[in-house]
């Protein structure tokens, strides 16, 4: 058989799998390979399938390399049974040439150019016939060999380019030793050999207790004494699972992600912690996945010194190790802070105790390079020449990376029982260093591929907080045109085409040049002032203009309201009203772009135009035509003679031909890009260097890396243009690239993904107390949850109404103030007023009464939204009468010492970092942070016991529809939503649903108001259980060790019923939504934790009725 390309062999390799699990006859009882089940294979979406966890392990895998080689474009069936005509040989006159052996082994069923199935003629064994068409893309030849090391003795080149874009030279000069004269083998790097897979990993609870009972050892002459067993035991004597009120054992289950759901302050941590050294008695190695780097390094100071204590005790024969797993980069800032925070003992100079242990030694480093290196400039710590050393033509490696502190970690958990990472670094982040796997060394190894390789087990901490940083990633940013010469992806792409084989850059010459022909007329149009992106109707104002003409992310379709406003005014659309379906059609059929492609099956039918709007569209047709270009201005004046007629007003006939025109090169650049993300993505088993080149500049991020497309089928792309304060100079349009399922990545993770990676599979388990919440759609995660806590502790949260009023000396005095919805230039005094009145009228006089009843816990923390919004808050509070309590205001590290005109002086709030906040008890009575660094994650407790009793919301949360990764995530939501439960017998037509419901969606999104009050209802409730979720884990810092809590509810947006758009209104309305099932689940999961607010929106809170 002649070498196939990857996209053949998917095709053969899906006919054959089509023809064994899905089987069909024609009418002569032929067995056939129907091309629409063929395609399913593509979707990567293995849940739509009732039969996927019936297959054995070995199938799983086969599925699982098929998919891998698949172009996501083929899971359309009709683009898949183009494709499959055209390889089978329905093109073919009989002419050409052919190897005849492989056009026998399939052939077109009917009309070779209407086919929708193939017979297959494989004499049955289809599942072979796949397995040798995957063999030459498991060759791990195929897979780029590390960097060579820099020899002794040698001068090397090195350069970088500064935040100036400037190029700084250097030259370095390797010494050579007695022990060091000839360069160092790939045999230095790392090793790590895959662990064989576990079906089930069973993890007894008493064994954890036992556990539990030896580490309690080591707090014995502690204030708190021993805790550990106290608290595992409060959490699993009550957990309950789904056929049991008791769990005996917690049974980890291969290609499973299983979720452990328990309140917040509960002991789940705990249990992460013992699971770690349970795994290292029973000879597992495990990777605990945490939220951030902060938790990493205290996760590891915990572990390893659990660890020592079982060494000490004779449970273990040798000393189990734990690493923590971080990105190099941002290293030396995070170690810098984190130095900055010492408190050094002047009688013990030197000593950093365990701040410096726990922290700085595990993140500082020092570079070999600097002391040899001849530099005409400063390279900036992070951007250390490791891998970029220029000598004979060759780019090598640092010879001093086997023991530079930069790459310990790397060392340290190849080797370790249990290693520790964060949630970004899983999903996002690559070793740096070169990987020998399974005895052959690899680059380009991805932190996923790692642990995933090296562990019998995964554990995530905080899962819903996991995968909505899995929606974040899924948008992925890519410079497509700049001013700087050769800093552009499709420049790079352009160049490194050339160095490829012929039959490769065929296929790379359209896809690549009308990218770079739509993206440079896109930025030098704006540059030449031909349209603009925002029109402002104060024109007068200059300055104003050169901030927000060019300011966020810009949709092809994101001035629809607008376009239809000015070309069809006989819709009448307001603000306040989503677009009629019928506007948004002829908008679509006015403006011609490859959004929706002809042959979608889910595409609406074409809207007829009139022969005045045909004219219209002609021209835009031109506009991205390759002649197009150059003929701009000509092609605006055409547009305005056909437009005068139906806008009469020039004005704003300029604007919407402004519009019109962006619009339609941004729908064309989405349809180029997405060709040319397939056509890279097809060379990605070339084993070519020049091809993964090209891969690596079209990157597409952790998760569509593995899961290309999401339930959409399609990516979605936003633009944006900066730079334009000099735009000769500066000027750039870069596109954030949205795709891949963030949802079926972490419900899959130890299944389809950790196939498609490591080619095992793998037991998930997940811990979270919000993991299941049906309408948030970046933090419900679509596994089930095993076992769980029901939080019965009653009336331990209060939530009420604490909105304050303006004060007597003010103009609006006696008014509620709201923060959410006014203008951003009124905020600032509101926040400060806010400040003054909450003191004044509420916070002096429950603190007092707390500091009689309930000392240890006299404090509370106010929340805001940004940094700035606290310092305001804080000013306020600063003012307020009778001020007799400690504050503390959350700052940015570079604005703790800093003059910040929002800031109060130090004197009066003190100022402190995220790393300082667990230590607030210390120093502070009123804590002013933002929402978003507090919620999770941290413990601030005073012996076990939480030290918050109340916390103060000031500013509703932002709830806004048009981020693009909340989009992107709630219209993949929808797709995954639609999907049946436990799969179904025909996937295809699943997901045909799914793609629908997601399509469906992000047109409501794009047609629906963005304010709050007037949104669509169901967006309304997507936005605030996504808030809900916040605000439970927010309560759950006040509940640590058991304690009740108070929520107070400030901002005025919080209850202003306008439009039925308050809190509770919408909570109300939420519940209302929830089927029986969901109701049942709700209070088995939450209990007096949602209760609280829905007894706030005056819900029955008898939610299993």
């Amino acid at each position: 058989m002649s070498q196939l390309t990857v996209k053949d062999a998917f095709v053969r390799a899906a006919l054959a799998l089509a023809a064994y699990y899905f089987p069909h006859q024609d009418d002569d009882g032929k067995p056939l390979a129907s091309f629409r089940h063929a395609a399913f294979f593509a979707t990567c979406k293995p849940q739509a399938w009732d039969r996927w966890n019936e297959l054995d392990s070995e199938e799983r895998l086969l599925v699982a390399e098929v998919m891998k080689l698949a172009n996501p474009d083929l899971a359309d069936e009709k683009r898949f049974a183009s494709t499959a005509r055209i390889l089978l040989g329905a093109m073919e006159t009989g002419d050409e040439e052919e190897d005849e052996a492989d056009l026998q082994l399939f052939t077109l069923a009917g009309d070779p150019l209407t086919a929708d199935a193939a017979y297959p003629l494989l004499g049955g064994d289809y599942l072979g016939y796949a397995r040798s068409l995957l063999a030459p893309f498991r060759r791990p030849s195929n897979r780029r060999k590390p960097h060579d090391f820099a020899a002794p003795g040698h001068t090397y080149e090195t350069s970088e380019r500064n935040e100036g874009n400037e190029i700084v030279h250097g030259r370095v000069t390797i010494p050579r030793f007695p022990a060091f004269t000839q360069p160092l083998g790939h045999d230095t790097l790392p090793a790590l050999a895959t662990r064989p897979g576990l079906g089930k990993v069973p993890v007894p609870v008493q064994e954890l207790k036992d556990i539990a009972k030896i580490l309690d050892t080591q707090y014995e002459d502690t204030e708190s004494g021993p805790w550990l067993h106290q608290v595992l035991t409060g959490l699993l004597d009550r957990v309950k699972a789904r056929d049991t009120d008791t769990v005996d054992v917690l049974d980890l289950l291969a290609g499973r992600t299983q979720i452990f759901h328990a309140p917040t302050g509960t002991g789940k941590s705990v249990l992460v912690r013992l699971m770690g050294s349970w795994a290292a008695l029973n000879g597992h190695r495990v990777t605990l996945l945490v939220p951030d780097v902060k938790a990493t390094l205290a996760s590891v100071w915990d572990i390893s010194h659990d660890l020592k204590i079982l060494h000490r005790a004779e449970k273990t024969k040798h000393l189990a190790t734990c690493a923590p797993l971080m990105s190099p980069y941002s290293r030396h800032e995070r170690a810098l802070k984190h130095a900055s925070l010492v408190k050094e003992d002047p009688d013990s100079p030197g000593e950093w105790g365990k701040r410096g242990r726990r922290d700085v030694d595990h993140l500082a480093y020092g570079c070999a390079q600097r002391h040899w290196l001849d530099s005409a400039g400063i390279y900036r710590p992070g951007q250390e020449n490791c891998l970029s050393l220029r000598g004979g033509g060759e780019i090598l490696a640092c010879p001093w990376i086997p023991t530079c502190g930069k790459f310990t970690p790397a060392y340290q958990a190849a080797d370790a029982t249990v290693i520790v990472t964060n949630h970004h670094n899983f999903i996002q982040g690559s070793m740096r260093v070169g990987i020998q796997i399974d005895g052959r060394p690899v680059r380009s190894v991805t932190v996923r591929e790692f642990v995933l390789r090296a562990s019998d087990f995964v554990i995530i901490d905080e899962i819903d907080a996991f995968q909505a940083v899995a929606v974040d990633r899924c948008a992925t940013t890519v410079d497509l045109h700049s001013r700087r010469p050769w800093t552009a992806e499709p420049q790079i792409l352009d160049t490194a085409a050339k160095h490829l084989p012929l039959r490769f850059e065929d296929q790379l010459i359209e896809p690549v040049s009308h990218v770079r022909l739509m993206a440079e007329s896109l930025l030098t149009g704006l540059c030449t002032k031909a349209f603009r992106l925002n029109h402002h109707d104060d024109v007068r104002v200059p300055r104003l203009r050169q901030e927000y003409d060019y300011e966020g992310w810009r949709l092809p379709r994101s001035r629809d309201r607008e376009l239809i406003g000015l070309l069809f005014p006989e819709y009448q659309v307001s603000d306040g009203e989503p677009l009629p379906r019928e506007a948004v059609d002829r908008l679509n059929a006015l403006v011609p772009g490859p959004e929706v492609p002809d042959d979608d099956e889910l595409a609406p039918p074409p809207m007829l135009l009139d022969p005045e709007w045909e004219r219209v569209s002609d021209i835009l047709r031109s506009v991205v035509s390759p002649r197009g270009v150059n003929q701009r201005d000509v092609l605006k004046l055409r547009l305005h003679e056909v437009l005068a007629p139906m806008v009469s007003d020039g004005r704003a006939r300029n604007r919407a031909i402004d519009h019109l025109v962006i619009r339609t090169l941004m729908g064309e650049l989405d349809g180029a890009l997405a060709g040319l993300r397939d056509t890279a993505q097809s060379l990605r088993h070339s084993g070519l260097l020049s091809a993964n080149r090209i891969i690596d500049a079209m990157r597409s991020g952790g998760i569509a890396d593995v899961l290309p497309h999401g339930a959409i089928g399609r990516p979605i792309n936003g633009y944006r243009v900066t730079g334009m304060k000099n735009p000769e100079k500066d000027a750039k349009l870069s596109t954030q690239h949205m795709a891949g399922d963030p949802h079926t990545y972490v419900s899959e993770l130890g299944g389809l993904v950790s196939l498609i990676t490591a080619g095992v599979e793998r037991p998930v388990f997940g811990l979270s107390a919000t993991a299941y919440f049906p309408q948030a759609v970046k933090e419900h995660v679509h596994a089930p949850v095993m076992w769980w806590m029901t939080d019965a502790q009653e009336d331990s949260i209060l939530v009420e109404s604490s909105a304050v009023t303006y004060g007597s000396g003010h103009s609006r005095a006696g008014d509620r103030i709201p923060i959410a919805g006014q203008f951003p230039s009124d905020k600032p005094e509101a926040l400060r007023e806010i400040g003054e009145r909450l003191y004044e009228t509420k916070l002096s006089r429950k603190l007092a009464r707390l500091a009689k009843s309930d000392h240890a816990r006299a404090r509370v923390i106010l929340t805001a939204n940004s940094y700035e919004q606290c310092g305001h808050l804080a000013t306020g509070l600063a003012k307020a009468k009778g001020l007799s309590h400690r504050v503390c205001v959350l700052v940015r590290e570079e604005d703790r010492l800093s003059n910040v005109r929002y800031l109060p002086d130090p004197s009066l709030a003190r100022r402190i970092t995220v790393e300082e906040v667990e230590e607030f008890p210390q120093f502070g009575d009123i804590l002013i942070a933002p929402l978003a660094n507090i919620a999770r994650g941290l413990n601030i407790v005073v012996n076990l016991r939480s030290a918050i009793h109340s916390i103060y919301l000031c500013v509703r949360p932002p709830l806004i529809i048009d981020d693009p990764t909340w989009m992107y995530g709630s219209v993949n939501a929808a797709g995954i939503n639609s999907l049946p439960v436990n799969g179904c017998a025909d996937p295809t037509e699943a997901l045909k649903t799914a793609r629908a419901a997601a399509r469906d969606h992000l047109a409501t999104i794009l047609r629906s108001s963005p304010q709050l009050s007037t949104m669509d209802l169901i967006l309304q409730e997507q936005m605030v259980a996504g808030m809900l979720v916040s605000l439970i884990q927010l309560a759950g810092r006040a509940r640590r060790g058991g304690t009740n809590m108070e929520l107070h509810f400030v901002d005025y947006a919080f209850h202003d019923e306008t439009w039925s758009s308050d809190l509770a209104s919408i909570i109300d309305r939420m519940a209302s939504r929830w089927l029986p099932e969901e109701r049942r689940q709700m209070a088995d999961l939450y209990g007096e934790a949602v209760n609280a607010f829905l007894s706030y929106a005056g819900v029955d809170l008898s939610l299993s009725a």
